[in-house]
């Protein structure tokens, strides 16, 4: 109780500040949790003369607060493979009995290529992914404090680079595959 009254609202500040792009308020009280029961089970470890408690337990939440989104982009990750069903894949992929690895391979370097891309753009691309199509670019300029139009702007960067960069990967992609600015403009009317 004393560890959460005396540094628990500083480390989940921090844990707010760094993760705030990608973790809801609800993951980062999780993160904080964990990382309070790893220290209280840890507790005997402790070493004073190499640093203090705040800082020890702020490591061991930032480590479980990255847990917290590895298991989330997990999740993800699987939903992403059951929507690469609708998208149009190439006759070569359906015919020859090999298109459950492809889909696999597709989906791996597409999250590869997501985690290369700038932190506004990887941001309103995991968004989109979570909404299942375009996320709401109202709501997050308000979540990412930014303004709608650099939302727009970032989500067809990233489909730009995201298109160039999984057909670098070897990728033949269809024009619908990663949607750009037809989104965009339905979003903005």
């Amino acid at each position: 109780m004393r560890l959460l009254t005396d540094h628990g609202g500083s480390v989940r500040e921090q844990l707010r500040k760094e993760f705030e792009t990608v973790l809801d308020p609800s993951e980062i009280d999780d993160a904080l949790s964990q990382a309070t029961q790893r220290v209280w089970r840890s507790g005997p470890r402790f070493d004073l003369a190499r640093g203090t408690l705040r800082a020890w337990f702020s490591a061991i939440a930032r480590n479980c607060a990255l847990r917290v989104l590895e298991s989330k982009r997990s999740r993800a990750g699987l939903q992403l493979v059951g929507n690469l069903d609708t998208l149009a894949w190439p006759e070569g992929d359906r015919s020859d009995g090999a298109a459950g690895g492809a889909r696999e391979r597709f989906a791996r370097d597409l999250h590869r290529c997501i985690d290369l891309l700038p932190r506004l753009q990887r941001a309103v691309i995991l968004a989109d992914l979570r909404a299942g199509g375009v996320a709401e670019a109202a709501v997050l300029a308000r979540e990412l404090a930014t303004t709608p139009n650099s939302i727009y702007v970032s989500r067809t960067s990233a489909h730009k680079a995201l298109r160039a960069a999984l057909l670098a990967r070897g990728h033949s992609l269809p024009e619908a595959t990663i949607r750009g600015n037809s989104n965009r403009k339905k979003e903005m009317s």
